[in-house]
């Protein structure tokens, strides 16, 4: 279940290409969200890529390796807070989904080809938006 919800997160977006610098934008995005506002994590996220973020060659399997123990990281923490991580994930793919596409860029993307970060739709009905709903992976 979780293989085909990333199959079609990616698709729908247009992910089709590894870029590890978007991997590490996007950790530190969300490792910030719970501490911070939108604007600052922005901020933050800039000026520790312009600090410490490098271009250069990575070795696959030092990059699979980091990527695997932020995961057991994360399924660790969530078992240990008391929550099922299966149903954890399945409530986040709800949420995600729940998304509408930029209109404008959806045409584009139709017309043309998809070309940059997927956004989502600022003004789309906030009744049409799941809210992930943590309380019901509790483990019992």
């Amino acid at each position: 279940m979780l293989s085909r919800n990333l199959e079609q997160w990616r698709k729908d977006r247009n992910i089709t290409t590894p870029d590890y610098k978007v991997f590490f934008e996007n950790i530190i995005e969300e490792l910030l969200e719970p501490m911070y506002s939108k604007d600052c994590i922005n901020q933050f996220k800039k000026e520790i890529i312009d600090m410490y973020y490098i271009e250069t060659k990575l070795n696959t399997h030092e990059v699979i390796d980091a990527i695997q123990d932020i995961k057991v990281f994360c399924n660790n923490e969530t078992a240990l807070m008391g929550y099922d991580n299966k149903k954890c994930e399945d409530e986040v793919f709800k949420e995600i989904n729940s998304r509408k596409q930029c209109p404008i860029q959806k045409e584009l993307w139709e017309e043309t080809y998809p070309v940059g970060k997927w956004e989502k739709d600022k003004n789309q009905d906030e009744s049409t938006l799941y809210k992930a709903n943590y309380s019901s992976c509790k483990r019992v």
